[in-house]
This record gives C-alpha cells, sequence and structure tokens, in this order.
C-alpha cells in the first residue's frame, strides 16, 4: 500500500525501518555512558511498552550501529539520535512516527539522489540529513562508541591503539601529546587485556591521559584492581593546596561503573564529607555518572546538602530534575527532601525548586 504521493507506508518501528533496507542494527545508549542494549530492550522502548533503561536530561541519547547483511564487511553506518522521553521515561510515539514519515519519504526511490541510487548506506545516511533528532555526541562518547561497535563488528582496533598501548605500558616511550583520544579509548574497551599495564603505570601517565582515560572507562565495569589504583591517584588531592578537580572528576567517572561498589561507595563518602565535595563539578559527575549510588541514603544526603548549599539554583534544579526523572532514585530524594529534619540550605533549594517564582 503507498501514499497518494507514491511514498510508501512508514514501517512501525526505526529498527524496522532499517530492517527492510537489508541492514542489521544495534542499539547503544550515550546517555549516562555508552553500553550496548539488548535487543529485546530496544525493541520494547520502541514499542512503546518500557522506558529508557538509562534516561539523561529526560531524552534517550542513542547510537545505532547498521551495517549491510549482503556485505559483513562494508562500512558500517552510525546514527546518533537524541529521542524525547515522556514523564515514564517511554518514547513519544508521535516524534517517532514523524521521524519514521520522513525517513521512509527520503528513503524512496523518487527522492534518492541519482548517484546514490544503488548505495544503501549512503542513502541511509543522507534519509537523516535535516532531521531535529540527529545530534553529535562529545569527542569521548564517539570514541568509545566506535571502540565498542568495532568489537561488535569482530574488527581490530583502530591504528592509534597501538601507541596508546605502548603508552600504557611504558609512559616515558611514547610522547603523551601524540596519542589520540581513539586509541585512549580503544585501551578503555580492552582493559582486561590491558589491566596489568594499567594497574602498574597509572600513577605515572601524564593528567590529560589519566582524565581521558577515566573518561572513557566510565562505559566499563572495572574490577577492584583498577578502581584502586584510580583512587590512589585521585587521593593524593585530598591534601592538596590546590586540588584539581579535573582529575578528581575524572577519577568519578572512571569509577562510576566498577564492580567494586563498596569501593567506589567509601570513596564518593570522603569526598562529599571533605571541603572537596562542595564543588560543582564533583556533585554533577556524582549526580550524572554514579546516580545508582543515590540509592545509598547517607550519599544521597550528603550529596543534596551540599548542592543545596554550594550551588546556584539553577544548578540545583537541573540536577535535581534529572534525578527525579530516575524511577529507584527518585522516592529516596523525594523522602529526603521532604524530611522535617532536613539542612535548611535543603529546605529552601526545594521550595525554590517547586515554586520558582515565589521570593
Amino acid at each position: 500500500m503507498t501514499t497518494s504521493d507514491t511514498t510508501p507506508t512508514p514501517p512501525a518501528t526505526i529498527s524496522e525501518l532499517i530492517n527492510s533496507a537489508e541492514f542489521n542494527v544495534r542499539w547503544f545508549d550515550l546517555g549516562r555512558r555508552v553500553r550496548l542494549l539488548p535487543g529485546s530492550a530496544a525493541e520494547s522502548f520502541e514499542a512503546g511498552a518500557s522506558p529508557w533503561p538509562s534516561p539523561y536530561l529526560r531524552q534517550a541519547w542513542c547510537g545505532l550501529l547498521l551495517w549491510p547483511r549482503a556485505e559483513e564487511n562494508a562500512e558500517p553506518v552510525v546514527w546518533f539520535l537524541r529521542l524525547p522521553l515522556d514523564e515514564q521515561g517511554k518514547l513519544l510515539l508521535p516524534i517517532r512516527d514523524r521521524f519514521l514519515r520522513d525517513l521512509t519519504k527520503a528513503l524512496a526511490p523518487q527522492h534518492s539522489k541519482p548517484h546514490n541510487g544503488h548505495d544503501p548506506a549512503k542513502r541511509l545516511q543522507e534519509a537523516l540529513e535535516g532531521s531535529e533528532l540527529i545530534y553529535t555526541p562529545p569527542a569521548d562518547r564517539r570514541a568509545v562508541f566506535h571502540a565498542k561497535a568495532a568489537k561488535v563488528l569482530q574488527r581490530a582496533p583502530t591504528d592509534h591503539f597501538i601507541a596508546a598501548a605502548t603508552y600504557a605500558k611504558d609512559p616515558t616511550s611514547t610522547p603523551w601529546e601524540s596519542l589520540a583520544l581513539q586509541g585512549i579509548a580503544d585501551l578503555a574497551v580492552r582493559w582486561k587485556e590491558q589491566r596489568k599495564n594499567l594497574e602498574l603505570q597509572m600513577a605515572n601517565y601524564a593528567e590529560p591521559v589519566f582524565n581521558a582515560l577515566c573518561q572513557c572507562l566510565e562505559s566499563e565495569a572495572i574490577d577492584h584492581h583498577l578502581t584502586t589504583t584510580i583512587i590512589d591517584r585521585a587521593s593524593s588531592e585530598f591534601a592538596a593546596e590546590k586540588p584539581d578537580f579535573a582529575l578528581l572528576t575524572a577519577a568519578i567517572r572512571g569509577i562510576s561503573q566498577s564492580s567494586a561498589t563498596g569501593m567506589r561507595q567509601d570513596f564518593l563518602l570522603r569526598l562529599l564529607e571533605s571541603p572537596l565535595g562542595t564543588n560543582g563539578e564533583l556533585l554533577a559527575a556524582i549526580g550524572s555518572r554514579c546516580c545508582d549510588d543515590l540509592k545509598e541514603t547517607e550519599i544521597a544526603h550528603l550529596w543534596l546538602a551540599n548542592l543545596s548549599a554550594s550551588q546556584p539554583q539553577e544548578t540545583f534544579n537541573l540536577l535535581l530534575t534529572d534525578m527525579l526523572f530516575l524511577p529507584e532514585i527518585r522516592n529516596i530524594l523525594l523522602d529526603l527532601l521532604r524530611n522535617p529534619e532536613r539542612p535548611e540550605a535543603v529546605a529552601r533549594a526545594f521550595g525554590n525548586f517547586l515554586h520558582p517564582g515565589d521570593k
């Protein structure tokens, strides 16, 4: 069946459209970290039955890896989509349906550019042009996505990996300025293979390398050995006359998915209980990357107290709105925010959050 302008009827989901073009597709979440979604989770989300597993700023930040079924070694196509969510974290279907109509029209033969009429990959890529849903992820997100995509496709890491691995083993062997972010991301995704070198040399990495590595490791469930080396490096900042908050923020991100939950939470408590714990960058990193740790009441209490006492109302509103969108954390925070014994700063900030027009 076709419409009056001979444009085919749009499929029901994005994945259906991609499959109809004879491409495979894998969905990635690029919001709080980069992770591959199970096919069932993506299918349920697209059907409007389930919320996005990890919403960030009330949107699903998606990376779609597409490759043609007929040519397994062909260059893949990548879509980065920013999909708005409803109050329950589910896909806003009218926006998805409009996107599908536009894509279907763009992919129809009569709308394809002549020189790409027989190149489905280029046609898919060009179909996205002008869509309000596409976005460009930060450089570290893109690098980690491409590193993970290579593993999904069972392909070798980029040429930048060798230099990064050489530096990881001996930081004196290679100028850190020559390292590419993609190589560091390839290294982070392959941390298990590089574990020993990372553990032995973490303290000796140049700060820009350490920070970039931690930003990439936030998408990995590193073990307690690697977690220890990151925390040890960051702990030196507690006694520093001028603490390096960029390094501390990177460390929080680097251990945010560590399997050593207790070790990470002890470190977060030390930070929040110290004078360092009122820094806006650290509070934002804890809220956005270690949100699951806010299920611990003590951590959530300190986080709210420090946030309300030290940050502008706009920052409080932004971070709290993001946290309240996460069902498992929402009730914990609301209980603390409504507690009659809450700190005065928390009461004031929460009151302004609820009634922004009042003075």
